[in-house]
This record gives C-alpha cells, sequence and structure tokens, in this order.
C-alpha cells in the first residue's frame, strides 16, 4: 500500500517530468548550437583563407604577364634595328673596323658584371619552431621552480 501512495505522489507534479525534458531538449539544443557555431566559425576561417589564396594567385598571375611585356618590350627595343634607327636620328653613323682604334688602360679589368642574386644572409629561413618551444616540460619546471627553490 505504501507503494501505491508513493507512486501516486510522484504522479501528482507533473511538472516534474515535463521539466526534465525541457532540460534534456535545452541541453541536447544548446549542443547543436555549439556544434553548429564551431563548424560555422572554422568554414569561415577556411574560406576567407582561400580567397585570399586566390587573391595572391591573380596577383602572381598579373605580375609574370607585367614581366612578359616588359621582356618583351625590352627586346623590341634592344633590337638591331631599332639600334641602327635611333643611332641614325641621334647622328651617329656606321664606321669600318679600319676607322677605329683600341686603347688599352692599365689597370682596368673591365666593366665588373652585375651581381642580381639576393645575399644570403638576408635570405636565412625562419626557424620552424619557435624557441618558446624547444624547452620540455620538465626543463621548464626545473628552470622555474627548483632552481629559484635552491638558488642555482
Amino acid at each position: 500500500m505504501i507503494k501505491k501512495n508513493w507512486t501516486q505522489a510522484y504522479k501528482i507534479v507533473p511538472w516534474r517530468g515535463q521539466l526534465q525534458w525541457l532540460g534534456i531538449m535545452a541541453a541536447a539544443l544548446l549542443t547543436i548550437i555549439l556544434i553548429a557555431s564551431i563548424y560555422l566559425s572554422i568554414s569561415s576561417q577556411a574560406g576567407i583563407a582561400g580567397r585570399g589564396l586566390q587573391v595572391q594567385q591573380r596577383e602572381k598571375s598579373d605580375t609574370i604577364e607585367s614581366i612578359a611585356q616588359l621582356e618583351t618590350d625590352l627586346a623590341r627595343v634592344t633590337s638591331s634595328t631599332e639600334m641602327r634607327q635611333r643611332a641614325k636620328k641621334l647622328g651617329f653613323a656606321s664606321i669600318a673596323p679600319q676607322d677605329f682604334t683600341y686603347i688599352i688602360v692599365p689597370g682596368y679589368a673591365g666593366r665588373p658584371s652585375a651581381d642580381l642574386s639576393p645575399h644570403t644572409a638576408d635570405m636565412v629561413p625562419p626557424p620552424i619552431i619557435k624557441t618558446a618551444y624547444t624547452q620540455s616540460i620538465w626543463d621548464w619546471m626545473y628552470s622555474s621552480f627548483v632552481q629559484p627553490a635552491y638558488g642555482e
């Protein structure tokens, strides 16, 4: 008989079951919202990185096209026919090999060659691992706690 009374007393307050159901649904909804927000955050970061990559690739192709156009212009301007025409406009005339004198200047080695290669000192790659991460946790604990305690 007592058992019946307890069952009956529990059924008298139906709001407990409703409150539990509401709590479970709220927790499930909160979990779904949390997962969706993480997904959206990662997706937006990936989209931004992809768009940045597209912009850099477009800039690279524009630069390559510009370099190719400049090389073409340089080749056209320095062609022998173009140089002859400009020399005639400036008043220069062609001469035969017997009409000029070659003078040797002692100590003059000629025009130095241009060194357009980048300096290796400027191209030292940054370390792959930051220096803060090269110490193990035990070494860090030793240097942070043990050494100060003993005054080493």
